[in-house]
């Protein structure tokens, strides 16, 4: 008999604990399959595709200098590609990987999202940066701005969302875990999360980053066009830049494409995009009107904020002035969290992109590329 009341014991536990498990924590069940999103191509999970334009391939350029090589080997890296001028200078494989391995963007199509949430502006889609979420959205949007959006300022909290220590960190990304606010994001799609978010109003207004203020401005975008977020970014961005086919994670629940992350392409492709980023589209066809894209990729910024580092309209910015160097002058750069790397340097017409296993030094990565001329 003790042997039935042990038995029948452990599976009450059992039942007690699945349903914890679907009351507390269900994104568990929809991510069991997926897991942490892969950093290589091919990647478990359902994704669709933004169709890119096929063009030549470039012939392989030169190798980078040593000092950016032995940099790139030490912090795990994989790939370090420069554009000079519009012309491919630099390119370098490591891992066993090739001009066609494609990696997991993580938190660089941030970015991108940002642009087509000013492309809409710019097409008169949304009325300006200041416009309700809810007027684009619906009532049930939370009751922040596309400029609060845009700059990770809006004081969103999930309910149940631990505080922040830090507000700067990249909580949602670095840290992963399937009992986050970002993995309940990750797995429902940020409408399920409507009736869960609030604004935080000792938190309005400064720094806090989170993948859900991209969530929402790609969800704006997708309501002011009526297009699906891969169509949109293949349409004004990825196939006029010459990129080639990119696949994007697809939320198990809602059927859209992950915003915050996980576009994966080759490093050639994000070279180009950065190209086309750089130049604002073509001089004929611009991606944005002047202003608009000045302020989004070379904000008129207090010295100390620049040099200490600051976050735009979903871009990051900083500076180069380092005593003796080849290269200066400010720059703009997108950000994932383990290393991915797209730098904007207006200056020096130059974009360098970097993938790897994890980050390495901002700005020295940069100064190693000038070392050595190209061979």
């Amino acid at each position: 008999m003790r042997w039935k009341i042990w038995l029948m014991s452990g599976i009450g536990v059992a039942i007690t604990a699945t349903l914890l498990v679907f009351i507390l924590a269900p994104q568990l069940v929809v991510l069991a399959k997926e897991g942490f999103p892969d950093a290589h191509w091919p990647a478990p999970g359902v994704f669709k595709t933004v169709s890119g334009r096929s063009l030549v391939e470039p012939d392989k350029a030169a190798d980078v200098p040593k000092p950016a090589l032995h940099r790139l080997q030490e912090a795990g890296g994989l790939a370090l590609l420069v554009d000079q001028g519009g012309q491919m200078a630099r390119e370098t494989y490591l891992g066993g990987h090739d001009r066609a391995a494609r990696f997991n963007s993580y938190s660089l199509v941030k970015s991108l999202i940002g642009v087509l949430a000013l492309r809409a502006v710019a097409d008169g889609k949304i009325d300006g940066l200041d416009t309700p979420l809810r007027q684009v959205i619906g009532a049930e949007a939370p009751g922040i701005s596309l400029r609060e959006a845009l700059t990770m300022t809006s004081g969103l909290v999930l309910y149940g969302e631990p505080p922040k220590e830090d507000l700067a960190k990249s909580l949602d990304d670095a840290q992963f875990s399937p009992l986050s606010p970002v993995a309940r994001l990750h797995a429902f799609g940020v409408q399920d999360l409507f009736g869960k978010i609030e604004v935080d109003a000792s938190l309005r207004g400064q720094f806090h980053y989170q993948s859900v203020n991209t969530a929402l401005l790609g969800l704006a975008v997708e309501a002011a066009y009526g297009e699906p977020l891969e169509t949109l970014l293949s349409r004004l961005i990825w196939s006029r830049a010459g990129a080639a086919d990119a696949y994007w994670r697809e939320n198990p629940t809602s059927g859209r494409v992950s915003a915050y992350c996980c576009l994966y392409a080759r490093p050639l492709d994000w070279l180009r995009v950065g190209r086309f980023l750089l130049n604002n589209g073509r001089a004929d066809d611009p991606l944005l009107p002047e202003d608009l894209w000045q302020e989004w990729i070379l904000p008129d910024l207090p010295p100390k904020l620049r040099q200490s580092g600051a976050y735009g309209w979903q871009i990051r910015h900083d500076i180069l002035d380092r005593t003796g160097e080849t290269l200066s002058g400010p720059f703009a750069y997108m950000m994932g969290h383990g290393g991915q790397m797209v730098y904007l340097l207006p200056e020096a017409d130059m974009v360098v992109v970097r993938f790897g296993a994890k980050p390495q030094l901002l700005h020295s990565t940069l100064y190693e590329l000038t070392k050595e001329k190209a061979r």
